[in-house]
């Protein structure tokens, strides 16, 4: 499965690299200081890491995170069934937009308005 950043310039395989989530104020003299909630990529070409992702909360953030983790499973669950009876009987269950997420082979992360 492949991962794509928020604004679509990075994209690559979720099986070389490891993520984090990183938590920054930002201060500026006129407007009110915020926090800023990154997922962070770190692999062996971005030792100090690129970001994929910036939320406004840390509830947005770990829900991101949370949506790629489900892609995953479903990904892994795609690949372990697909030929089988098991296979068939899900994707009767399924309609045609459940079976095409769950059957895709990428994720991008949401933008912060996606997650309201």
């Amino acid at each position: 499965m492949r991962v794509i950043s928020q604004d679509g310039t990075i994209d690559m395989p979720y099986d070389y690299f490891s993520l984090y989530i990183s938590w920054a104020k930002i201060a500026s003299g006129k407007v009110e200081d915020r926090n800023v909630f990154s997922i962070v990529c770190h692999n062996l070409s971005s030792p100090n890491g690129t970001k994929l992702a910036e939320y406004s909360t840390e509830e947005k953030v770990k829900k991101a995170m949370k949506m790629l983790r489900i892609a995953y499973e479903n990904n892994v669950f795609y690949h372990c069934t697909a030929g089988s009876k098991c296979f068939e009987e899900v994707r009767s269950i399924l309609s045609e937009e459940q079976f095409q997420k769950a059957t895709t082979e990428y994720f991008q992360f949401p933008a912060e308005e996606e997650l309201e």
